[in-house]
């Protein structure tokens, strides 16, 4: 299908076989779309090319740099300094997701299975650090390769982490599940605080309203309202998800690191990282389809 204008340009879009992938860099560096021709949307249509950059549209996939979910108290404390970030208005005292996704990202390459998206983030009142963020993305016939960078392109070191963030076209009665053999039990703000993650046998996610923040896993599979049988599958670099679901969508978010991680005691295996200066960290995941 073609793509449709914004402003006198084309939506970016890649394609292979019968899937379309359609991205909006200048909006977070966002996949807005990726549907399959016979059987319909994967991801929740984003459905205009306009939003505020603080309340996003829940739909299509979005980057997740330098963290992800809650940033407790809007604050952080790294190598001895107490460095403050602008809350979110609808949150309070705390920032969630990080800015990389409200930010315009460019298009580094593009070819017609492939694109890769780069922010080059300058410290600001959102992050005190200089960063570059990438996004690398292969689509193929029956298949979504993606990998993501972060390196610290200023003077200090940075601590931080990456996932991305994807909004499935299921609604309750679809079938979800996730492998992962530990849960984090959440804390007085509503993410993990730092307690120990605790053993979880059940695979089946449930078919309500929840959000659930899982590590050690290696498979998390959804069904569509169209049929498609999606599966993520990421290594060790990304060992945690975030598994969410609401009446219209489910999201299953791989990430480097817990939610909350920021305000862990020093010494937990969260999953944070801190990158020296000129320090790059990557990592890779997939989507594969069936069903079709």
């Amino acid at each position: 299908m073609p793509s449709p204008e914004i402003t006198g340009k084309a939506w970016p879009s890649i394609r292979s076989g019968p899937l379309e992938a359609r991205f909006l860099p200048d909006n977070g560096g966002r996949m807005t779309h990726l549907v399959h021709d016979r059987l319909g949307d994967i991801l929740v249509p984003t459905p205009g090319p306009e939003f505020e950059p603080l309340n996003w549209p829940k739909a299509g996939a979005y980057p997740l740099f330098p963290y992800h979910n809650k940033l407790v108290g809007a604050a952080f404390v790294h190598d001895g300094k107490r460095h403050e970030v602008l809350p979110h208005p609808t949150l309070g005292t705390d920032a969630q997701h990080g800015p990389a996704h409200r930010r315009a990202w460019q298009v580094a390459s593009l070819g017609a299975d492939r694109i890769e998206l780069v922010l080059d983030y300058d410290a600001d009142p959102d992050w005190p650090f200089d960063f570059r963020a990438v996004q690398r993305m292969v689509l193929g016939d029956d298949r979504l390769d993606i990998e993501l960078a972060m390196t610290n392109t200023g003077q200090a070191s940075m601590p931080g982490g990456f996932g991305w963030h994807p909004y499935f076209a299921a609604d309750l009665g679809r079938p979800a599940s996730c492998d992962a053999s530990r849960i984090w039990p959440p804390g007085d703000a509503g993410v993990p605080d730092g307690t120990r993650s605790e053993v979880r046998s059940e695979k089946p996610l449930p078919n309500e309203a929840h959000t659930l923040f899982l590590s050690h896993w290696q498979r998390a599979t959804v069904v569509t309202n169209g049929g498609i049988e999606a599966t993520l599958t990421a290594g060790p670099d990304l060992k945690h998800l975030v598994a969410h679901r609401t009446a219209g969508y489910v999201c299953l978010e791989p990430v480097s690191h817990v939610a909350g991680a920021f305000g862990f005691p020093a010494g937990s295996d969260s999953g944070l990282f801190v990158l020296r200066a000129g320090e790059q960290r990557s990592a890779g995941f997939s989507l594969s389809f069936g069903g079709f």
